[in-house]
């Protein structure tokens, strides 16, 4: 596993991610512009894209690929929370969604495609540990959030029209929101849980990886604590880092942490 890190990590190879889902129908355009956070007038390429609730917060994200049957959708999480999410909004709309047995191969250089078969991909096992280090989010990083507080903001085009958290976003557009993701360094081990900085509650951990490089993690916290100061919780102690994690974090020695 280190190997295949190591080889993520230099910008070879892909992972291959199984099962996507084509919206296809009379009105998959008009339902889909409806409810991602993309304007899918201005999309000719793989673009990662947001659905939101009501209040603005993330729900499901996916990779979306043009079709000419309609659009490709690779979940960033599963297929089926990504197809129920979907289909809670289908009511007249005369769309199909469709599970087909493709594959996303998202490259370690940052290109995706799909493709029919997924041999020779790095071991999924590998991905959280890269996704953490690499800066790719995942969808339980982001899920409940405001794109803003993850620094997803640019897959928010604003101007497109009505959809679903559209209003939040129009509120807050130019706003500061009061969080913002950062890197966990462990200086104590701990668990996932809510952070603190002299006894008050600043944020929370998102996750936490035992790495080659120790145990690093991800944090949401509120944008006034400094980075380069140490917080606590879960039992832990850990020092914040801008996020994503400079390239010296993870290429320089190993730690047997």
């Amino acid at each position: 596993m280190k190997d295949a890190l190591e080889r993520a990590l230099s910008g070879e190879g892909f992972f291959a991610f199984p099962g996507l889902l084509l919206l296809a129908g009379p009105d998959a355009f008009g339902f889909l512009q409806g409810q991602a956070t993309r304007d899918l007038r201005r999309l000719g390429a793989p673009s990662g894209v947001l659905f939101l609730n009501h209040k603005g917060q993330i729900e499901e994200a996916a990779t979306l690929f043009p079709h000419a049957e309609g659009f490709l959708l690779a979940p960033w999480g599963t297929l089926s929370g990504l197809k129920a999410r979907l289909q809670r909004y289908i009511v007249f709309d005369r769309v199909e969604l469709l599970e087909l047995p493709l594959f996303r191969l998202l490259h370690a250089d940052g290109r995706e495609e799909v493709a029919e078969r997924g041999e020779g991909g790095l071991p999924l096992e590998v991905f959280p540990v890269y996704a953490l280090l690499k800066g790719v989010p995942l969808l339980g990083d982001i899920q409940g959030e405001l794109p803003q507080s993850v620094g997803l903001l640019h897959l928010v085009d604003y101007g497109k029209g009505c959809y679903v958290g559209q209003e939040i976003m129009a509120r807050t557009e130019g706003k500061e929101v009061p969080y913002r993701l950062v890197g966990l360094k462990a200086l104590r081990a701990g668990e996932v849980g809510e952070l603190f900085l002299e006894g008050k509650r600043v944020g929370e951990i998102k996750r936490l990886e035992r790495t080659p490089f120790g145990l690093l993690g991800l944090g949401l916290v509120r944008k006034e604590v400094p980075l380069g100061g140490a917080v606590t919780g879960g039992g832990g102690e850990y020092l914040l880092l801008p996020y994503p994690f400079a390239e010296a974090l993870w290429s320089g020695q190993r730690s047997s942490g």
